[in-house]
């Protein structure tokens, strides 16, 4: 397995959720990523061997093409690997190149909705296979010049024994037949800061919703990546916007977590703000952990969210004021809000199982190298 990413993101836990189920299928990986990062340590702990291969100099600089190309083509070479599974977009951008050149079958994964280049979309064009993780992202690409009969579509799962609901305590009566319990709502985002992810959106929303219920809470977990000074700006005007408003002590800046989970089960609802989304990751394990989310309506979230009774968990894009609209009508009710966490945990079990993705995906290996 190969990834430029050293973080610990969507994509990699996508795959660490992968790798006990694909061993049991007969599958060893040697993982070629940055040595020295949250990345490695998750996969050593999952008892993958780690080979060092970074796209960076020391100085952060990212090398030229060619040198990770040929770093890449050596690492492969003493590996012995028999298939190569590239984890991102990005990476088999690189690698795929490389992996016809030495007749080592490919399979890469495409996370990510943008622009490439036709340098670019050619060089994805030498993977064997490419599994994209929504249909949204199949399209995308295929109608940019993606060849679409080496595409398939595997959607993420999610693993319902980590992401799961707080318990009734035994002792609860029923309450299908109880009024309506107002509540005060514990906000979370989990995510990126960056525009993409649309957090300009979620702190509009939640000033409008605090205005409204003056308890309510926002704790956003996540960090910015990008080094950009677009990116660096638009995050120091995120913070300065809630710290400047009457409701700033209430907005938690929780950076990276490994609690997930537990925060989900603490929260009442999750926001996804998203301008664009693949497949959100963080959808997933909120409808796992039974907690009602408010989505915008783009890119691979409607292929989560596509029962009838989930319409009104979507929004559109960049339209705070309808979140916080929806944010205030789901307060009004504990027993609404335990009845839709209900139906999306029971949603995410049937539709996202890790072991319905480990399956695909073994299947596809098997193709690949002519064992199926």
């Amino acid at each position: 397995m190969a990834s430029e990413f050293g973080s610990v993101n969507g994509g990699e836990n996508s795959f660490l959720t992968l790798v006990d189920g694909l061993r049991t299928c007969g599958w060893e990986f040697t993982a070629a990523v940055p040595q020295q990062s949250p990345f490695a340590d998750r996969l050593r702990e999952a008892q993958v061997d780690v080979v060092d291969f970074c796209m960076h100099d020391k100085n952060r600089v990212k090398k030229s093409q060619i040198e990770i190309r040929e770093e890449f083509a050596t690492l492969s070479n003493r590996t012995g690997c028999d298939l190569v599974h590239c984890n991102s977009l990005s990476t088999s951008r690189i690698c795929g190149p490389v992996c016809r050149s030495l007749a080592i079958p490919s399979l890469g994964y495409l996370r990510d909705i943008l622009k490439v280049s036709k340098t670019a979309m050619s060089d994805l064009n030498q993977i064997d296979r490419l599994i994209a993780v929504s249909q949204a992202t199949k399209t995308y690409h295929c109608e940019r010049g993606l060849d679409s009969s080496r595409t398939s579509v595997v959607h993420n799962g999610v693993d319902s024994t980590i992401f799961y609901p707080t318990e009734k305590p035994a002792s609860q009566p029923e309450t299908q037949n109880l009024p309506s319990t107002p509540i005060h709502p514990k906000l979370l985002f989990v995510g990126q800061i960056g525009i993409r992810k649309g957090v300009d959106s979620l702190i509009d929303a939640f000033l409008q919703v605090a205005l409204e219920i003056p308890t309510a809470q926002l704790a956003i977990v996540g960090q910015r990546y990008s080094q950009k000074q677009e990116a660096i700006e638009y995050e120091r005007k995120l913070i300065h916007q809630a710290e400047n408003s009457e409701f700033g002590n209430q907005v938690s800046w929780l950076g990276i977590r490994d609690d997930i989970a537990d925060l989900m089960r603490q929260s009442t609802i999750l926001i996804h703000p998203a301008r664009q989304e693949p497949l959100g990751r963080v959808l997933l394990e909120s409808a796992a952990s039974g907690l009602p989310m408010i989505a915008t309506h783009v890119g691979g979230t409607p292929e989560i969210l596509t029962s009838p009774e989930f319409d009104n968990l979507l929004v559109p894009p960049e339209s705070p004021m309808e979140i916080a609209e929806k944010v205030i009508e789901l307060s009004t009710s504990k027993q609404k809000l335990n009845a839709i966490g209900c139906q999306l945990r029971a949603m995410a079990i049937a539709n996202f199982s890790v072991e319905a993705c480990v399956t695909e995906i073994d299947r596809h290996y098997r193709r690949l190298l002519r064992l199926a």
